[in-house]
């Protein structure tokens, strides 16, 4: 069986790495290949070697990963460590992701304001837009402890796209049920009652007991953060259904939408 290609977005400015401690921890139950990633960037001043200092930089950051991984890689593992110099960083962990073959990549999540995420354009986004794997956002205060799982999907859905994320979700949710370990909800948000998805399809769709299955009134966004709040899930799993231009920029999807209002883990799958 061949292994599961883990890409961890190690971010240089923060102390604690909520993504690697989470990616060890699966590595410690599914052996995997575990690439440990890491891209920086800094000036320079002018009367210095660009060269020697880029490389002194880049060998300094190594050893303190090297130091971060020390004794955290499990039997059956295989680790490496990747570093670039790049300004726009999220942009090197998406060519990073193609080049590894990546299955999933892991990075550390924090809150962000909505104003700030448009303004900056946060790296975040950038992931979930154009990575071609799933992405998982590990918040720091997270256990790492997946219990409690809230699947959103739209049954309604009829465009070749949506109903792909669809099966994609459900895919996902009916493997973390094979391993016993996690209690699967499926929601579907409807916003009027013409729209009311069916309760039978939906049981059909998903293979799970009626009483896993939840029909919301409201916005997607408005009812994933209410539900998962209200069930106390330790994950929601979102598809990403990868907006472009401008709607991107000031609406986004529902994904991002979710993300800094959630204080749970959030999967999004491509």
């Amino acid at each position: 069986m061949e292994k599961t290609n883990i890409l961890v977005v190690y971010d240089p400015t923060q102390e604690a790495q909520p993504a690697l401690e989470r990616a060890v921890s699966i590595a410690a139950a599914t052996p995997c290949n575990l690439h440990v990633f890491c891209c920086i960037h800094a000036d320079i001043p002018k009367n210095a070697d660009k060269a020697t200092t880029v490389r002194q930089q880049l060998d300094e950051q190594r050893a303190v990963i090297e130091q971060a991984v020390t004794g955290l890689e499990p039997g059956g593992t295989e680790l490496t460590i990747g570093l670039e110099w790049d300004k726009d960083w999220y942009q090197a962990v998406v060519r990073t992701s193609i080049s590894k073959n990546a299955d999933v990549v892991l990075k550390s999540t924090y809150r962000h304001s909505v104003g700030k995420r448009i303004l900056n354009r946060s790296s975040d986004w950038t992931l979930i837009r154009e990575c071609l794997c799933p992405v998982l956002l590990v918040r720091e205060d997270s256990d790492g402890e997946v219990q409690k799982i809230l699947a959103a999907i739209d049954i309604r859905a009829k465009s070749d796209a949506y109903q792909r994320i669809n099966q994609n979700i459900i895919d996902f949710s009916h493997r973390l049920l094979d391993q016993g370990n996690a209690e699967v909800h499926f929601i579907n948000a409807f916003r009027d009652l013409k729209e009311v998805p069916d309760r039978n399809e939906l049981v059909q769709a998903c293979g799970i007991e009626g009483d896993r299955i939840h029909l919301r009134m409201g916005e997607p966004d408005e009812v994933i953060v209410q539900s998962a709040e209200e069930m106390n899930a330790n994950l929601v799993v979102v598809g990403n259904s990868a907006r472009s231009g401008l709607a991107a920029v000031m609406r986004g999807n529902t994904v991002e939408r979710v993300l800094d209002r959630l204080a749970c883990d959030v999967l999004s799958l491509p």
